[in-house]
């Protein structure tokens, strides 16, 4: 079943660009990022009513003790989503490919720096890996010019949504200890709705354009959805697989995202992307920390 949990959270993810792109006729990136967050709470509560299960008695003392875990938790996702709905509303629907690579080099970075863990010689080649292939998707074969006009940039912002996921992992990480994974998460998705409001209301994006479809709608229930539930059924996975499964199987939403995107929306794959990809796909597998993995469950929402 942990299998099976792992490419279902993987097939689940790789849906986010084809919902942005179902959304973002009608809505802008900044109110896409909101309705996530909002819609995602919603899902946690759901969970929480149907588990019977009530927020920990030590909850609020713990949270007034190590609040800037969970602030900092809520302002890493905000702006995880908030780069990588606007990199989604302007480019390609498979464009968060490039989230996973800056991922896992933050993470490992972090690891190394603050955590004191040691970086073995794997881990090491998995992120000059992992640069090399965000480096090949980001050139494209394209010239300097084609580039500067706005390749570049997108990729600039799915590498800076990507280490800011990293950065959540690693709030929750240091939250884990006192606090139970569905109350933080959801204090810190709340937070996170909270923070993208504003920004959705004074942009000038928050009424939608049109009035929305049922396609629209329908990505919007299950954009939150994946935020909301995305992590139990991975962090619930997670205790079935061997770590070093984790990673290939968390690798496959990378074509699960180019196949939807060459399927819905008939978007060009070249090969420098393919190459790219495959690149930092070894690149994840070869420099994911199994010890640090196992203590951060909850590696994706």
């Amino acid at each position: 079943m942990g299998y099976i949990f792992e490419l279902l959270v993987a097939l689940m993810f790789s849906f986010g660009g084809t919902c942005v792109q179902l959304i973002r006729p009608f809505f802008s990136s900044s109110m896409i990022t909101f309705l996530r967050f909002s819609v995602g709470v919603a899902w946690l509560l759901l969970l929480k009513a149907v588990r019977r299960q009530r927020m920990r008695k030590d909850f609020l003392s713990n949270a007034s003790l190590h609040w800037p875990f969970l602030l900092l938790g809520a302002v890493s996702k905000w702006f995880a989503y908030l780069l990588e709905n606007a990199a989604l509303s302007i480019g390609v629907s498979y464009g968060n490919i490039l989230t996973q690579p800056a991922q896992m080099v933050i993470l490992t970075l972090l690891g190394a720096f603050l955590l004191r863990e040691m970086l073995t010689k794997k881990q090491v080649i998995g992120v000059v890996l992992c640069v090399l292939g965000i480096l090949l998707i980001s050139w494209n074969g394209l010239s300097l010019q084609e580039m500067m006009q706005g390749s570049l940039l997108l990729s600039l912002m799915y590498v800076l949504s990507g280490m800011c996921a990293g950065v959540f992992i690693f709030a929750q990480k240091k939250a884990a200890p006192y606090f139970d994974i569905l109350d933080s998460n959801l204090c810190m998705f709340t937070l996170s709705a909270l923070f993208s409001l504003p920004v959705a209301f004074f942009s000038g994006g928050f009424l939608p354009v049109a009035p929305p479809d049922v396609k629209c709608i329908l990505a919007i229930c299950y954009f939150g959805f994946v935020t909301g539930i995305g992590f139990y059924l991975n962090a619930l996975a997670m205790t079935m697989v061997p770590m070093h499964m984790v990673a290939i199987l968390q690798s496959t939403m990378v074509f699960f995202a180019l196949l939807w995107g060459v399927l819905f929306f008939h978007e060009s794959v070249s090969i420098w992307i393919m190459m790219g990809t495959v690149m930092f796909v070894l690149g994840i597998i070869l420099g994911r920390n199994q010890k640090a993995q196992q203590k951060a469950a909850p590696s994706r929402a």
